[in-house]
């Protein structure tokens, strides 16, 4: 398929990139017009001009060559939709909305909405008011999603005039159209908090848990529990929210007194508790000496506890055996300045070592339950199979399993994909996990490990989240892996790329043999997407294998989030950035791929730019989902930003196998391997 479009491509290059760019009508009503192949040509590299200047991210570029081709008379509503989504992304709100309704007027209907949109996002309120009614028509027979986004913005319209009966009675129609909406949850729990504090307190809760990055609902949702007195609820989430939000007096006072209230509960620390349950036997894999790896559960711990699973012996490679336990037996390994001391239940030290311990079985199948490994939730406990070791340093405890490559991956399948889902799904992602461990293979050892235990590396949490279907999958596939060059491939994956996966070149500065491909049901992309086109593509959500009901989260596939203006002047300031652009005037994207992701991002402020890359755009602009996005903007009163509106596709890089679209491709009969070729057309299956 792909070498027939090629072909078919180098014949008829000119028409299809025209037609794909949304401006072969434009160019052609102009060449039947003047009859001039002159003017065709010149329109013609207009397009490539401005496509060009777009996805380099030269976005001022791409607007003037609109802007040029419109007032030389040879554009027509196709180049005036491109200038729209350009005008959106730089925030020039009065020029989109001259351009939309001009469109309007012209009888162009479905821009109706957008309009609408427009007037409400840019603060003319009373213009909005006024088209209401128009844009309710263009909807009425429109899609659910066209008009949940009406009723949506209708309800903002009427919450800002003060109209909160009828914006409560919006919201709920258009939350029940279109449930995943954080920023319509939180403003119905404000509109219904003085008189349904109940109902008010579910919105908050819905906005956080669809989007937990939402902080700004903390405070009320705090507020609302403080009011009917549920202190001790009260007070987590309003030590949450004075955490995010240190500065604010208010919050400071709120967790105060909620602190007050709750009064005196249990504070010992939940490492200290004894484990009173007992870790289950497995049935072990042999494997070779020189087949463990080293998996680094936690850094910088002050306190783990173990219970052991069968008799036990703690060793180090200097002194040998220090220490025998007995089966059922918990210790608890203490930071102690550089060093660490080995505790019994009676709080007496054991050992004090200062080099690493490992803690191993006689017997294979045992294994071991461990408290401690996960920061901010001590209290959870986790088995694991294999050794544990104990590395001690002034930053704290580093704790290392060290297990069999195919009973490590007993534990990723399970927890990187549901064991629901189809046989061969498992497959495929049992073979990419083998994959990418083996090319990851001592990436960390300077830390003592080879491979994290988070998604950093791969999600990983031990034995006690093993599944009889993910272990099939992986005694099936076992010690099959994709190659690259004849070595393990790095065999990226992510929950869902949103209907086109990236180039790794493009997204990263590397070649790791990921190419960007559409899912299967999706055309390939020959050229790039005019930036209206891809800014419909993002949100009229076509059908793809991606988006099978069964296995995919809808706001994996398509989601839209409001994050404040000072959310993300924070997390530029404190986060991987650590610069502080002042007030946020405008975002824009300073380089995309052909799928549409941006790989650079330019956040503009009062003091100054500061540009943010791959995959840290994601945590910089307030823990999106992806990269694959558009960009607008919520203006107060006094024309300054309020909100940056991200409407994007996809959940994660977005690099190589498609999680959910695998899925998909195994529900409609597609082997592992076939689903692979597709996902990684330059790989080659085989063994290591």
């Amino acid at each position: 398929m792909k070498l027939s479009i090629r072909r078919h491509k180098t014949c008829c290059r000119k028409f299809f990139y025209l037609w794909n760019c949304g401006f072969l009508p434009l160019v052609l009503c102009a060449f039947s017009c003047s009859g001039s192949a002159d003017r065709l040509e010149q329109n013609g590299s207009a397009v490539e001009d401005v496509l060009e200047a777009y996805y380099a991210g030269r976005i001022e570029e791409a607007a003037a060559g609109l802007e040029a081709v419109l007032e030389s008379g040879g554009g027509d509503a196709s180049a005036k939709r491109q200038l729209v989504v350009v005008y959106r992304e730089l925030g020039n709100y009065p020029g989109m909305i001259k351009l939309l309704e001009e469109l309007v007027d012209s009888g162009s209907e479905e821009n109706s909405l957008e309009l609408f949109e427009a007037y409400y996002l840019s603060g003319w309120l009373d213009r909005a008011a006024a088209f209401r009614e128009r844009a309710e028509d263009a909807v009425r027979y429109s899609t659910s999603r066209d008009r949940a986004d009406f009723l949506f913005f209708s309800a903002m319209l009427c919450a800002d005039r003060g109209d909160e009966e009828e914006a409560i009675e919006q919201f709920r129609e258009s939350l029940a159209l279109e449930k995943y909406r954080p920023i319509g949850w939180f403003t119905l729990g404000r509109l219904l908090e003085k008189n349904s504090p109940r109902e008010a307190e579910n919105c908050y809760r819905s906005a956080i848990t669809q989007d937990s990055a939402f902080t700004q609902a903390l405070y009320p949702l705090g507020r609302t529990l403080a009011a009917r007195k549920a202190w001790i609820q009260a007070e987590d989430i309003l030590g949450r929210a004075a955490r995010r939000f240190p500065e604010d007096r208010e919050i400071a006072a709120a967790f105060s007194e909620a602190q007050a209230h709750a009064g005196s509960r249990e504070t010992a620390d939940p490492v200290r508790r004894r484990i009173t349950a007992n870790p289950p036997k497995t049935a072990p894999v042999k494997t070779s000496e020189e087949g463990f790896i080293r998996i680094g559960l936690a850094e910088g711990r002050e306190l783990v506890s173990v219970k052991s699973g069968g008799a036990f012996s703690l060793r180090s490679e200097e002194s040998g055996i220090v220490y025998r336990g007995r089966a059922r037996e918990q210790i608890w390994i203490a930071r102690n300045g550089s060093r660490m001391d080995i505790q019994n239940a009676d709080n007496a030290v054991i050992v004090r070592s200062g080099e690493p311990l490992v803690l191993e079985y006689g017997d294979p199948s045992d294994t071991s339950i461990v408290a401690g490994l996960v920061a901010g939730s001590p209290g959870i406990n986790r088995v694991y199979r294999g050794k544990l070791e104990f590395r001690p340093s002034r930053n704290g405890i580093t704790v290392v399993n060290i297990i069999g490559m195919e009973e490590y991956l007993y534990g990723v399948v399970p927890s990187e994909m549901p064991s629901v889902w189809p046989e061969e799904a498992l497959k495929a992602q049992a073979i990419a996990a083998r994959s990418y461990g083996l090319a990851q293979l001592g990436q960390f050892s300077g830390r003592g490990f080879d491979l994290y235990g988070t998604p950093r590396s791969m999600a990983y949490y031990g034995a006690g989240s093993e599944t009889k279907a993910a272990t099939q999958a992986v005694d099936d596939t076992r010690g099959v892996i994709l190659k690259g060059g004849g070595e393990p491939l790095k065999a990226y994956f992510s929950a869902n790329h949103g209907g086109y996966s990236e180039d790794s070149r493009t997204m990263w500065g590397y070649d790791a043999y990921m190419e960007a491909v559409p899912d299967i049901m999706l055309p390939e992309r020959t050229e790039y997407l005019s930036p209206d086109k891809l800014d419909a593509w993002i949100r009229e959500a076509p059908e793809s294998f991606s988006s099978v009901s069964r296995f995919y989260y809808s706001s994996s596939y398509r989601w839209e989030k409001w994050v404040a203006a000072g959310e993300i002047r924070r997390r530029l300031r404190e986060g991987v950035v650590s610069e502080d652009p002042g007030e946020i005037q405008r975002i824009v994207s300073r380089g995309r791929g052909i799928s549409g992701r941006i790989y650079e991002l330019e956040a503009a402020g009062s003091e100054k730019s500061v540009f943010v890359k791959g995959d840290a755009i994601w945590a910089a602009m307030g823990a999106l989902r992806s990269s694959l996005f558009t960009i607008a903007y919520k203006f107060d009163g006094g024309g300054n930003v309020e909100y940056v509106i991200f409407r994007g596709a996809g959940h994660g890089h977005g690099i190589g196998l498609d999680q959910h679209g695998a899925a998909g491709m195994a529900s409609a009969g597609y082997s592992a391997e076939e689903i692979l070729r597709h996902y990684y057309p330059r790989a080659e299956l085989g063994h290591f």
